[in-house]
């Protein structure tokens, strides 16, 4: 395992992730700093890659090993004020070192619960619990604030109203075929043309009086590159610009910019961070049957952070901000 040492002896938090988790890894981030800057503490990021043999037990069974028995070598001598976990083999040892240290744990630990300080599951895990050290989220965590979207500012256009487009990629859940874009081509052409008709099904928290409509894409590594080429040539009559993977990802600034945002429905944390502005946030549908996302998007649409691009829309949207939501409640449990 790789150890992100701290700059000095000082006091630290442990954040124990799965190697390679990098979207996990990040949301255990978003959470440690805050608490780094409030406490004057290092972060120290320890990747876990366990034993083949170890792997095999379960939380459940760790808990009770004595700490000479546990794979912690290279692990920093100086032990944390608290731990954040998150991860199949991060949780075989958080469980024992949760005896004797705070412990914080992201998503679904599927041990008991009460072996932790506090647990931050997913509402579309269906956790059920009424303990007040368990604290469901609704989102994604991420380190993001209004502060990482003002590069947009810049790049705003008087009378011009700009829907930027995220999109995601191939995954588990779903694999990208031609038809999926030349349906999106489709679209963008439709509400590029009802735009200029001043045909909008929804009322918009902005000014939707402006007189033209412009598309920003940005793509993620997991995109298909024929995607990204169909939408080009579909589009080509519509203001349309394509982030062509050179150079830094324009993300934020779209974000920042945006009076819309159409995100693809194959990424979590991209639809959560779309939703922290609180901007109208319309998500692709895509044929994903996953209990856990379709609980994710229900949850969204039932709270008016988003709704599907291919139903009605609402009056308003709500933005989703949960690390700044829970934050507060975790310092009243851990009594920081």
């Amino acid at each position: 395992m790789t150890v992100t040492f701290a700059k000095s002896s000082e006091s630290s938090i442990w954040i124990l992730c799965d190697q390679g988790k990098i979207g996990t890894l990040r949301q255990c981030e978003s959470l440690a700093q805050p608490f780094a800057n409030k406490m004057e503490v290092h972060i120290q990021s320890i990747a876990i890659d366990l034993p083949f043999w170890f792997r095999y037990l379960t939380p459940r069974l760790t808990r009770y090993l004595p700490e000479w028995l546990l794979p912690m070598s290279g692990f920093p001598d100086r032990k944390p004020v608290f731990v954040i976990a998150a991860g199949r083999q991060a949780l075989l040892l958080a469980a024992p070192l949760a005896k004797k240290i705070p412990t914080i744990v992201l998503l679904n630990p599927k041990c008991p619960l009460s072996y932790f300080s506090v647990v931050l599951p997913p509402e579309h895990d269906n956790v059920t619990s009424v303990s007040p050290h368990v604290i469901q989220t609704r989102g994604a965590l991420h380190p993001h604030n209004a502060e990482s979207f003002r590069c947009g500012e810049d790049h705003k256009i008087k009378n011009v109203y700009t829907v930027s487009v995220l999109l995601g990629g191939d995954s588990r859940h779903h694999i990208y075929t031609e038809n999926d874009f030349l349906i999106m081509a489709a679209y963008l052409n439709e509400k590029e043309s009802s735009y200029r008709s001043g045909l909008t099904n929804f009322s918009l928290q902005v000014d939707t009086s402006a007189p033209k409509i412009r598309f920003l894409i940005t793509s993620s590594r997991r995109t298909p590159a024929f995607g990204l080429d169909i939408l080009a040539t579909h589009c080509a009559n519509i203001d349309l610009t394509i982030w062509n993977g050179e150079g830094k990802n324009p993300y934020f600034t779209y974000l920042g910019v945006a009076d819309e945002i159409l995100v693809t429905g194959d990424s979590i944390s991209m639809i959560s961070e779309a939703c922290y502005l609180g901007k109208p946030v319309i998500i692709w549908r895509l044929p994903i049957q996953n209990k856990r996302f379709l609980r994710f998007y229900e949850s969204l649409i039932i709270h008016k952070h988003a709704a599907f691009h291919d139903v009605s829309k609402p009056d308003y949207f709500t933005p989703l901000r949960e690390c700044e939501r829970v934050l507060p409640q975790i310092l009243k449990i851990l009594k920081i």
